[in-house]
């Protein structure tokens, strides 16, 4: 019989992000305002493209997510299916639900199903728009948030021994 411990639980966490590629996208390039002027007609008559009008504002952001975000989403997506499939399996054994927000919806798969993926979706948003401010914070919600959901797991694995 296997046992899940949160330090194991936490450590293969760890090893698994360290281990993990980055995925990686085509960089945006801001236009030089130089090449762009260049490339406009000499023709007096034609428009010309102001360089104060290539501020930031027009340019999309070239902010880079951290390389472990999307691996801690991912794990984080998988230890909610993990948490439902556990919380299913204990409550078929006779146990009760802790979590009082959740009592309502154990009876119904769908609407537990639903709360948890909202609940997700909703914790990925924030974290991404904690991102823009301040990565390592982001960072750190996401690996606590991962921390808490691997406990909770491996103590509903447990609860249903």
């Amino acid at each position: 019989m296997v046992r899940f411990a949160p330090p194991q639980c936490v450590a293969a966490l760890l090893v698994a992000l360290g281990c993990s590629a980055p995925a990686a996208a085509q960089d945006f390039a801001p236009p030089d305002a130089n090449a762009v002027s260049a490339a406009m007609p000499s023709d007096a008559s034609a428009p010309r493209l102001n360089p104060s009008l290539l501020g930031s504002a027009n340019q999309p952001t070239t902010e880079k997510r951290p390389a472990a975000l999307v691996p801690l989403y991912a794990s984080f997506v998988g230890l909610q299916i993990l948490d439902l499939h556990s919380t299913s399996y204990a409550l078929q054994r006779g146990a009760v639900e802790a979590n009082p927000a959740m009592r309502g919806f154990v009876e119904n798969q769908f609407a537990m199903a639903a709360v948890k993926a909202a609940g997700t979706a909703g914790l990925i948003f924030v974290s991404e728009k904690l991102r823009t401010k301040n990565k390592a914070a982001s960072l750190a919600l996401m690996i606590a948030s991962n921390t808490a959901m691997t406990w909770v797991v491996q103590h509903n694995y447990r609860t249903a021994r």
